[in-house]
């Protein structure tokens, strides 16, 4: 369960996150809806412990994120499809986060083959298109086989059959 209780964010004397409160049980999908800059990223990272609130606090399963030893067992994020480091393959990148994690070395194969990235596993993640990168974002969340799932625009830049496997998998 996230459990999120008068969450605010403050930049300077601007407040992107605003005393929100909201529950999410388990098995529930739950989306954002709003326009670029109402606070759904924010809140996001904020849940993860990515961006510090103001105020307020956001808990899973009612420990903060970083309470977890071991984060991707509990809770995979896609929040910025970008997030590696350009000369690093693919799977390499997977492979570092699973050794920082306990997770299996075969984890890896597992998840580039869920999110169809196996034929690009030896290719840099630098080279990646956008759909590539976000796909490769999504088999890092789906790394630790974590029980909740926080995906950003999950299927930003995704063509239509990863849309497709996103919305059938979700």
């Amino acid at each position: 369960m996230i459990d999120v209780q008068s969450l605010t964010k403050r930049y300077g004397s601007a407040t992107v996150v605003d005393d929100l409160n909201f529950t999410v049980e388990p098995g529930i999908v739950t989306g954002f809806l709003g326009p670029n800059g109402a606070g759904k990223s924010t809140t996001m990272r904020m849940i993860v412990g990515l961006d510090r609130a103001t105020a307020g606090t956001a808990t899973i399963d009612g420990k903060r994120y970083d309470e977890y030893a071991k984060p991707l067992h509990k809770v995979g994020t896609l929040l910025d499809a970008k997030w590696t480091h350009p000369n690093r393959t693919a799977a390499n990148h997977l492979k570092w986060l699973a050794a920082a994690n306990g997770i299996a070395a075969t984890r890896v194969d597992e998840v580039l083959d869920l999110v169809g990235l196996t034929d690009v596993a030896g290719k840099k993640a630098g080279n990646f298109s956008l759909g590539m990168g976000q796909r490769l974002g999504l088999a890092v969340a789906l790394l630790g086989d974590p029980e909740v799932l926080i995906l950003d625009e999950p299927v930003n830049g995704l063509d239509p059959e990863g849309i497709r496997w996103v919305r059938d998998f979700v």
